[in-house]
């Protein structure tokens, strides 16, 4: 099968009838073309409906109060269907707590919002500065180098090991089932099927158990494995449910991070202006990292299940339908964000954006994946390091994660 072209696909966008458009198309983020595709939605049909996709019918919520407000209502709006637009076979007696409903959801969730407590950052802040010093170090200055794997995946993944605690000499492994578990099983893709899909995730099972065996017991361990095994929040947890969380939480405290440590060195570059501001204005690092998250958009939606047949703004959504919150289009809402399409790094308002998501589901790593980029930045900001892209980005071809699977660099010290 051909696969389409940048303008094809741009023209087709362009020419197609709002009811006939797929925004499941992979092939759309492939080409960077879904911000060009929600405008459309946002003004012409911001609650859409698609009849056909790879994933069956589903409502798109494209505006970000929408969005806000349906997060907001888990008693209409559901987790317990699945998590993103895939459906995934349910185990009734075994579920993550991404596929849980309040109150159930907060019990097991607080098992582990202890490592993201203020005591938890101050402690990963040194291991985590080695790892982005370490990292800096080891690359090589005026000479071509793939960003993606040598700098965002390297750091992401190690700071998740430790997280995780799992060794550092593990953290390649890590690395390899976080990718598998972002994978939407499909022909053509690496994982053709969900059969083959479970047969790849049990190396990473049998792995995650052989450390909980050695973790049971041990509470003098402050890591999220321990803590699953061990809190009596999630004491009740089977195996196969610790394995759940743990796939989870893999899969987001990967991509959140190594997407927007790519999308920061794209965005500085295709600034200037905003370069400028950066490496002159130490004060905007936060303002800045939460600039680059919103942009980014590194996890492109979530999705809800109708719990009853409801009416939402005019759209009847009946019991059991798929309910897509794309994110990725509420951070470009022109109602919500000023000037949304463009890059800002001194926004006043800058931690406006749902790239966490919103209500119960909020992102439980949200201040680690925060910790991670302003300690990458400011180290940058101190070396004066600059990144020179040579090449377009090579985009994941994926409607669930927003992000790159390969930039070529060339990283420049300042006088």
């Amino acid at each position: 099968m051909i696969e389409p072209t940048y303008d094809d696909l741009r023209e087709k966008l362009q020419a197609a009838s709002i009811e006939g458009i797929n925004p499941s198309d992979p092939m759309i983020y492939f080409h960077h073309l879904h911000d060009f595709m929600f405008a459309r939605f946002r003004q012409e049909r911001p609650v859409h409906y698609c009849t056909h996709s790879d994933f069956g019918p589903f409502w798109s919520i494209t505006k970000y109060r929408d969005i806000v407000e349906i997060e907001s209502n888990p008693e209409v709006f559901s987790s317990t269907g699945g998590f993103t637009i895939v459906d995934i076979p349910q185990n009734p007696t075994a579920r993550s707590f991404m596929t849980m409903d309040p109150p159930e959801h907060r019990e097991v969730r607080q098992a582990v919002t202890p490592l993201a407590s203020l005591n938890s950052l101050r402690t990963l802040e040194n291991v985590v500065s080695a790892l982005v010093s370490e990292t800096l170090d080891q690359l090589p200055l005026n000479e071509p180098f793939d960003w993606v794997s040598r700098v965002s995946v390297e750091i992401s993944i190690k700071v998740l090991a430790v997280m995780m605690g799992v060794p550092q000499s593990d953290s390649s492994r890590l690395q390899k089932w976080s990718d598998l578990a972002a994978t939407i099983p499909q022909p053509g893709a690496k994982v053709a099927d969900l059969q083959s899909y479970y047969q790849e995730l049990q190396e990473c099972r049998t792995y995650i158990e052989s450390l909980c065996n050695e973790m049971t017991g041990r509470t003098d361990l402050f890591n999220i494995l321990s803590m699953l095994v061990n809190s009596r929040q999630s004491r009740s947890l089977s195996r196969d449910e610790v394995f759940l969380n743990i796939l989870i939480l893999l899969l987001a405290g990967n991509d959140t991070t190594r997407h927007s440590l790519t999308g920061g060195a794209l965005f500085l570059e295709q600034n200037p202006d905003q370069q400028a501001l950066f490496y002159s204005s130490a004060d905007l690092l936060n303002s800045f990292v939460s600039e680059v998250i919103r942009y980014q958009t590194p996890i492109a939606h979530m999705r809800r299940t109708a719990k009853s047949d409801v009416d939402f703004h005019g759209h009847s959504i009946k019991k059991g339908d798929k309910v897509i919150l794309w994110y990725v289009s509420a951070n470009q809402d022109e109602d919500e964000i000023e000037t949304p399409e463009r890059f800002l790094i001194n926004r006043k308002e800058h931690d406006h954006h749902l790239a966490f998501g919103h209500g119960p589901h909020r992102c439980i790593g949200k201040n680690i994946a925060l910790l991670e980029l302003k300690l990458f930045w400011a180290e940058m900001a101190r070396r004066k390091l600059k990144v020179r892209t040579l090449s377009p980005p090579e985009r994941l071809k994926s409607c669930i994660v927003n992000g790159y699977s390969s930039l070529m660099v060339r990283l420049e010290a300042q006088a």
